[in-house]
């Protein structure tokens, strides 16, 4: 069974548009009566925009510093204990 529904029928948006001489919106509406334009998408946040991303992303980026910061570390012990190694 094929849903069919008038576009001429459905709600409009209404929103003043800077283009179009200043006259409404033309544009269908959703349910909070704005397009998706002047509406915006429903505001559910998921994957990258998340709590739990960026959480997840700023302990990487602390864990990545962390590990850096030994590594120069244990460089630069080996290069201290190589150099006092050497004798004539």
């Amino acid at each position: 069974m094929r849903f069919k529904m008038d576009f001429k029928t459905l709600p409009r948006c209404g929103a003043k548009a800077r283009s179009n001489f200043s006259k409404p919106c033309r544009q269908a509406a959703m349910k909070n009566g704005r397009c998706y334009y002047h509406g915006g998408a429903i505001p559910i946040k998921h994957g990258r925009n998340t709590k739990e991303a960026k959480a997840e992303r700023t302990q990487s980026r602390r864990l990545i510093s962390e590990i850096r910061k030994s590594h120069s570390t244990l460089k630069d012990l080996i290069n201290d204990k190589g150099d006092k190694h050497v004798s004539c």
